[in-house]
């Protein structure tokens, strides 16, 4: 991940810490500032992690970054350490405990005085809380004032907007009542102070932000995980000599060592040694796994009982760690369509809050009968404390955040959030067969010659197929080496993907692949029974042998399709293999719907047949003959081969090469979406229920009922008012509530 750099190269992405954002609002001021730089042609911010990743078309130089985003209210971290973001909390905490503290002591006090009646003086009591609760309240409100008076420069408004308003209101008015006494002779109003009022919500905001921020920092601690995999070191083994050197300043080809129970530093191929390596936090496969001489190993996976030596082959940016990185990374600060909705209503919340505020209070203090003025700013008030566009901000992106996380610890990799929510609407998925629901790699179970010898056969189909590289053809190549079968060379070799290859051998045309291509040429060739995959050899134009491969059902494919048929998404397959071979694997995994003979270039046009149908189609492939179907699809899943994610063939990658995280993927988005449908109805019912019953609703029903419950004084006061320090209370409440609602991903199982 990049840091707040001093230059970023030519046409890439810049990732920037960002001290401040707390809301949408926030959001939506970042990305316009930093659009606004020459050079930055995209930018997404993500208030949950505090940070923003910009699409750059040249070189940006630090100052400029600073500048717009100090322009727009907020600072630019030079540090990527998450830590420091949780180290920011405990001036929060602290600012926010003398506020409390005095605010409850002051609420204690009046109520004692009201209901003991001990003859305090308010031209000498409320004085003193003025002079008391005054510097408390400024040094506790001056962050959140700053940011609004940022923003009102600005011409806009935030949720800092809306506690100042309604803190400055209450302080103001009670200050009038302190100082002025007089102001009140005559008029319809009781000299009432909301000192406590004030300190009690400002102290209740700050502390709940606080609470806040640090449930946010847990939603996006996968991204924080995966940055701590990664080693600091490398020992570098140079002319038979080993010495510590930066991870960063390994080069490709590079021979390093690791022991056990270090980590490996980059990505490479190991040259000598056997182990176990630990990939769980990088795959999400919680069984070691075995490595000797030619095997990848990843960076940032744990050595656990052997020492090895290896060639670094991936360094920097490059290594599947850094990749995975950078699309969760990627997933986290993206947008979903539903947010997008979400930010522009949280966009124009605050003007429409602040109007029903002072419609409410011009209507308490025209029509509100005695102490109308008093009655005023305790509804104004309210409904500013009350009303929470960040539980409408946070609903989407929290959800994302902890969803994503929760996927790339299972070693799925969403490309960006638009694919997150495209999963969680999926109601069918195609499988390809080979190298998917099975292992693709095929091994020779037999070879039956039709008058010539055996050896003679693989020699002809191996000299062909060893230009080929398709893995049936790998397959019969490594049969003759095994079998020390020399090969000849050939002339004019033609691939004809999904069907087979040809080539000269000797002076003789020989053909090898399937047998519909076979009727193609005019050649029979009798048909297959059975799972075996049959290749069949012509040599100019005569059939000569057919070559059986067979392989193997991939561990979790039935568990996945099950896993799909259990939530009533339906499974079908298609192959490139015969109806018979299809449909042998077909009924070993659990699949009814078998489409076979489909040549890559035809799996496109079987997925649109599918979506025809009004179905959202999802396709697991592994991203390299089934490109075309994968694009069609509306999701498509694509598992990883060697080192490669493949996030660029599909939206979503899968570490492992097993079918269960596929389906895995599909209900972890259905989830992700169920919690932003929640998070959003809770956010909208919340405010509309809300806002009113600050603004004075329940004061007309209390009075049909004979008056407010003993109970619910603390929450609608005698008159049924709505409290503002139970706004406070429940504005902080509505914000955790999304969040930890979010939070239930991050535990998420099948």
């Amino acid at each position: 991940m990049l840091s707040a750099m001093t230059t970023a190269t030519e046409h890439q992405t810049q990732t920037l810490r960002i001290e401040g954002m707390h809301c949408a609002a926030c959001v939506r001021r970042v990305e316009r500032a930093l659009v606004k730089i020459d050079g930055v042609s995209e930018a997404s911010a993500d208030f949950i992690a505090g940070r923003a990743i910009i699409e750059i078309e040249r070189p940006i130089e630090q100052p400029a970054l600073s500048a717009a985003i100090g322009g727009a209210g907020y600072e630019l971290l030079e540090s990527q350490d998450e830590t420091e973001a949780a180290g920011a909390l405990g001036p929060l905490v602290l600012r926010s405990l003398p506020a409390l503290l005095l605010g409850w002591g002051i609420f204690f006090s009046m109520q004692a005085n009201r209901w003991g009646d001990f003859g305090w003086n308010p031209d000498l009591f409320f004085p003193i809380l003025f002079a008391v609760a005054t510097p408390t309240l400024a040094w506790t409100l001056w962050p959140m004032l700053l940011r609004a008076a940022r923003a009102a420069s600005r011409r806009a408004t935030d949720m800092d907007t809306l506690i100042v308003l309604g803190v400055t209101a209450a302080w103001g008015y009670s200050t009038v009542a302190a100082l002025f006494p007089g102001a009140f002779e005559g008029a319809d109003a009781s000299r009432d102070v909301f000192f406590d009022t004030a300190l009690i919500i400002v102290g209740f905001v700050s502390l709940g932000r606080a609470l806040v921020a640090r449930v946010r920092l847990r939603a996006a601690a996968a991204l924080t995980r995966l940055l701590e995999l990664a080693p600091q070191t490398a020992r570098l083994v140079e002319n038979g000599l080993e010495r510590d050197i930066p991870a960063a300043d390994v080069n490709v080809g590079d021979t390093l060592r690791v022991r056990p129970g270090e980590q490996v530093p980059v990505d490479g191929s190991i040259l000598s040694g056997t182990t176990s390596i630990d990939e769980s936090l990088l795959t999400g496969e919680s069984v070691p796994v075995s490595k000797q001489p030619a095997d990848l190993v990843f960076a940032g996976t744990m050595n656990i009982d052997g020492a090895f030596t290896y060639q670094a082959t991936q360094v920097g940016a490059a290594t599947a760690l850094a990749r995975i990185t950078s699309a969760v990374e990627r997933a986290q600060s993206s947008k979903a369509p539903v947010q997008r909705l979400a930010d522009r209503i949280a966009g124009i919340f605050v003007p429409i809050v602040v109007c029903i505020a002072l419609i409410t209070f011009i209507a308490w203090a025209i029509f509100g009968g005695g102490a109308s003025w008093t009655s005023a700013v305790v509804s104004a008030v309210a409904v500013l404390v009350v009303a929470c566009p960040c539980a409408l901000g946070l609903a989407t992106p929290a959800a994302i955040a902890a969803g994503s996380g929760r996927a790339a610890r299972l070693g799925i990799l969403f490309r960006d959030a638009e694919a997150l929510e495209a999963a969680g609407k999926i109601d069918a998925v195609v499988w390809d067969k080979t190298g998917t629901l099975t292992a693709g790699r095929h091994q020779v179970s037999a070879v039956e010659p039709y008058g010539i010898t055996e050896e003679e056969l693989i020699r002809c189909a191996a000299s062909v197929e060893q230009h080929s590289e398709h893995p049936l053809g790998a397959a019969i190549v490594s049969y003759a080496e095994d079998r020390e079968i020399a090969l000849t060379d050939v002339n004019d070799f033609r691939n004809q993907p999904g069907r087979g290859a040809a080539a000269t051998v000797a002076g003789q045309r020989i053909a090898v692949g399937s047998a519909s291509w076979m009727s193609e040429l005019g050649v029979h060739a009798p048909e297959a029974t059975g799972a075996e995959t049959s290749v069949y050899i012509t040599r100019d134009a005569d059939l000569i042998g057919v070559v059986r491969l067979s392989d193997q059902i991939k561990p979790g494919a039935a568990d996945a399709i099950e896993l799909l048929d259990r939530h009533g998404i339906e499974s079908m397959l298609i192959s490139g293999d015969t109806e018979q071979t299809a449909r042998a694997v077909a009924d070993q995994v659990g699949i009814g719907q078998v489409r076979a003979r489909t040549l890559p270039s035809e799996k496109a046009a079987a997925v649109a047949e599918i979506q025809s149908g009004s179905r959202r189609v999802a396709m697991v492939g592994d991203g390299v003959n089934d490109a075309p179907g994968l694009a069609q699809a509306d999701l498509g899943l694509a598992m990883r081969t060697g080192s490669d994610i493949a996030l660029e063939t599909a939206q979503v990658g899968l570490m492992q090469s097993n079918p269960l995280r596929a389906s895995e993927a599909v209900l972890l988005a259905r989830s992700t979406r169920n919690v932003i449908r929640q998070n959003l109805g809770f956010a909208f019912a919340y405010n509309i229920l809300l806002i009113p019953l600050a603004a004075g609703l329940a004061v007309p029903i209390f009075a049909a009922a004979g008056g407010v419950p003993g109970g619910l004084t603390w929450l609608f006061g005698e008159l049924g008012q709505f409290e503002p320090i139970a706004a406070a209370l429940a504005m902080v409440a509505s914000s955790l509530s999304v969040l930890t609602n979010a939070l239930r991903l991050s535990r998420w199982r099948a």
